[in-house]
């Protein structure tokens, strides 16, 4: 955002943003709205209606509005001045809503878009129709010192190193992919089944002059791990291991979750972490190499709400790297944590706006993380600049969390 954003807005620009409604999705929306309708929440109730079944919140899936206005178009810096809504056919759970704006009124002046909204489900059928209008705030300076900046960029810092990102074709691990091979790593891109945005993320990082490869293993899977390893062994050298790939975050009440769950998320947080720590970890004794494994500011304080399986498997795994890094200290080898709070992601983006304004209320610098907030630490974490730190957990919470 190194230039005004608002010069780049077009008429005809459009974007979308699509989720699948959960019945997890509707009782957190009834619990942080307070709205329990019974054609909402009741079965037997809504089966008795012509409906025959429940029907979501109208604002649940309208909500996905503030999502396209504040994230993708125009997205930061966007102020919602105002929004028509028309509700034209019923949402159901279980449906895909996708709604979709389009910029058709541009006022120079006043910095104010009319964008034109809607909503389809799965099948194309419509389900709420609308026009927006938004007013792209103008701040003093849009330089490179603002919260989406990207990654430090010094080429050298990490000149010589080798690193294996798991989980790197999106979010979080694509931008710790790009940081630490803008900053002269060579990096093995994991992925599992996202290939094609592997390879576009492999073609970015080598249009930038960067060096990288990508590796395909589930890393729940011993014998994916073990074929991976394997290939990264016949390069030569590992130096860095960024531990980030994980499972979606159940949401539900404890009476919800089963027993099974909870061995679901610790296999694929913890799991995922011993599985790809112990394969790789006589590169990182040669090298005396750096492993940073990303957790969550969720597992600390209070912890965060309904996310029971989710929450236990990422306090265990601090655990396990404190451990960890009391015994391979001697080695030579660092073990360190990133704990970041709610990040911008696609993950977020069917949580309820009204959630997301209170984290950020909470939060000193009144804004969530960024992928590049969330990298930049990983980057320091991975270059020399940390070699006396071992055990420890940067937390990337804009002050959320205060240890």
């Amino acid at each position: 955002m190194s230039k005004d954003p608002f010069k780049k807005i077009k008429i005809g620009d459009f974007a979308s943003v699509e989720k699948k409604i959960t019945k997890e999705d509707v009782e957190i929306f009834a619990q942080l709205t307070g709205d329990f309708n019974a054609l909402h929440m009741d079965d037997e109730f809504a089966r008795k209606t012509q409906f025959s079944q429940r029907i979501v919140h109208g604002f649940l899936h309208a909500s996905l509005l503030s999502t396209l206005i504040g994230m993708k178009l125009p997205g930061q810096g966007a102020l919602y001045l105002s929004q028509e809504i028309n509700f034209v056919n019923p949402v159901y759970i279980g449906d895909t809503v996708k709604v979709t704006g389009i910029v058709e009124k541009i006022y120079p002046s006043t910095r104010i878009l009319e964008i034109r909204t809607e909503g389809i489900n799965q099948q194309g059928i419509k389900v709420l129709t609308g026009r927006a209008k938004v007013r792209v705030l103008k701040f003093s300076e849009w330089s490179d010192n603002n919260q989406q900046k990207e990654a430090t960029n010094m080429r050298d810092l990490l000149k010589g190193k080798v690193a294996l990102v798991t989980g790197a074709s999106r979010g979080i691990g694509k931008a710790i992919a790009k940081t630490l091979s803008f900053n002269g790593a060579f990096v093995w891109i994991n992925y599992n089944k996202s290939e094609k945005s592997a390879n576009e993320l492999k073609t970015e990082i080598l249009e930038s002059g960067g060096v990288c490869e990508t590796v395909r293993a589930d890393v729940t899977s011993q014998k994916d791990v073990d074929i991976m390893t394997k290939k990264i062994m016949e390069q030569g050298r590992l130096d860095i291991l960024v531990n980030n790939a994980g499972p979606s975050i159940k949401s539900a009440l404890f009476e919800n979750i089963s027993y099974e769950d909870m061995i679901f998320a610790f296999e694929n947080i913890v799991g995922n972490v011993f599985k790809v720590t112990k394969a790789v970890l006589p590169l990182l004794k040669e090298s005396k190499g750096k492993i940073i494994n990303i957790l969550s500011s969720s597992a600390l304080g209070r912890t965060a709400y309904n996310w029971l399986p989710y929450v236990t498997a990422k306090s265990a795994l601090i655990g396990f790297s404190k451990n960890l890094a009391q015994e391979l200290g001697p080695s030579g080898i660092r073990v360190n944590m990133v704990s970041p709070s709610m990040v911008e992601t696609d993950l977020v983006s069917g949580i309820p706006e009204k959630y997301k304004h209170m984290m950020i209320a909470q939060t000193p610098l009144r804004r969530l993380a960024t992928v590049n907030d969330v990298a930049n630490a990983v980057l320091f974490l991975a270059s020399d600049l940390s070699d006396f730190i071992t055990g420890d957990n940067i937390l990337v919470t804009g002050g959320q969390i205060m240890l």
